[in-house]
């Protein structure tokens, strides 16, 4: 039985019931009375007959009817008082527990927020120019897609290295093809975001699609970009991959903040020979096939030692550890030491890298390098 009937109309009819009973046999006997029906000690069901069938005064059954109206009608106004009073309780309380519950999702948001602003991992910030970002459908070959992005503004934080973004996503769905860009530190990079996804993600070319597109650097590190939302533009075929021809290879250097250089020999004025060491990630653009990197130069300087081969994948950026043994001149003390290193593949190609200044070690470095030996990389 639901809460509302029993209220309204269970309980008062039993109260009713309960106070009009004796009231009603009260009016009875008053009646008969009146009627000159004689009333005896004892009741027999011959008795009982001639009262219910005796005639009473019209004002004695108005009186009963008034009485009994009178009752039923407080009963049913405190009842839908108390129905009143319980659902208002109600509401109350279930205003305050969704008010808890925006209170502790706003506490647990702001909470990540000062973990984010704490933390010490490098970010990225972007703002979307709303003119210059759209999404339409077309083709890419012949499997249907979208394409999605624009032109954005990105810095960084908590960083002093170049980021590589290389790959993007919008959810679980990893691009296709994404334009690769750079975000130098320290400056606002202006930089076409673009995003080639297959299967397509909508279809409906006449309403803007909301996405936020998460970026990955070189070091597998991801940033999302701020939600946005892109306006829908006429379909049209995906473009293929920009071509790689009459485009130089470029080789992207980046080196971690340990990086440093010391020197090598016992005596470096008679015999001058230097170390460089540190890890750095290594990116080759504009090429198509493989590249087997097979020695590093110093400008000005003779490299020494043996170098170790490495293969270097189109657009797969690879870490690695680096000790270069050099002879040349070198800053005196302990300054600051800016070198460029030219990488050589196989094929004779060299691959400058853009100047790093390394740091000079605490200690000075005795490795026992002798003359024409060492090892590089």
């Amino acid at each position: 039985m639901r809460q509302r009937t029993k209220e309204l109309w269970v309980i008062p009819t039993i109260i009713a019931l309960a106070t009009g009973v004796p009231l009603g046999a009260a009016f009875m006997l008053l009646g008969l009375w009146l009627a000159g029906t004689p009333i005896h000690p004892s009741f027999s069901i011959e008795w009982v007959w001639r009262a219910l069938s005796a005639s009473l005064p019209v004002w004695v059954t108005v009186a009963v009817l008034s009485v009994a109206a009178i009752i039923t009608g407080l009963l049913f106004r405190q009842r839908a008082r108390t129905a009143e009073e319980a659902a208002e309780k109600h509401f109350a309380v279930q205003s305050l527990r969704n008010a808890e519950d925006r209170m502790a999702k706003l506490t647990e948001e702001h909470a990540a927020e000062i973990e984010n602003l704490n933390s010490k991992e490098p970010r990225l910030h972007g703002v979307w120019n709303n003119a210059q970002t759209f999404w339409h459908m077309g083709k890419q070959g012949e499997a249907p897609g979208m394409q999605i992005g624009g032109w954005i503004d990105l810095t960084s934080s908590n960083t002093k290295e170049t980021l590589y973004l290389l790959a993007a996503y919008i959810g679980d769905s990893r691009a296709q093809t994404f334009m690769g860009t750079e975000v130098k530190p320290g400056v606002v990079n202006r930089a076409m975001v673009m995003l080639f996804i297959v299967p397509p993600l909508a279809t409906d070319t006449t309403r803007p699609f909301t996405a936020t597109i998460v970026v990955e650097d070189q070091f597998n590190r991801r940033y999302q970009l701020p939600t946005h939302e892109f306006r829908a533009t006429p379909a049209r075929t995906l473009p293929p991959p920009p071509s790689l021809e009459g485009r130089e290879p470029i080789l992207h250097a980046s080196w971690l903040g340990d990086s440093a250089w010391g020197w090598a020999s016992s005596h470096p004025e008679e015999d001058p020979i230097y170390v460089i060491r540190g890890d750095v990630t290594l990116l080759v653009d504009n090429i198509k096939e493989p590249v087997i990197i097979t020695g590093v130069e110093i400008e000005g300087a003779e490299s020494l030692g043996t170098f170790d081969n490495f293969k270097l994948d189109p657009g797969q950026p690879v870490t690695r550890g680096v000790r270069l043994h050099f002879r040349g001149k070198a800053p005196a003390g302990n300054d600051n030491y800016a070198l460029q290193l030219v990488f050589k593949d196989l094929r004779g190609n060299r691959y400058p890298t853009l100047s790093h200044r390394f740091n000079p070690l605490p200690i000075p470095e005795r490795v026992g390098v002798q003359r024409g030996a060492g090892n590089v990389l």
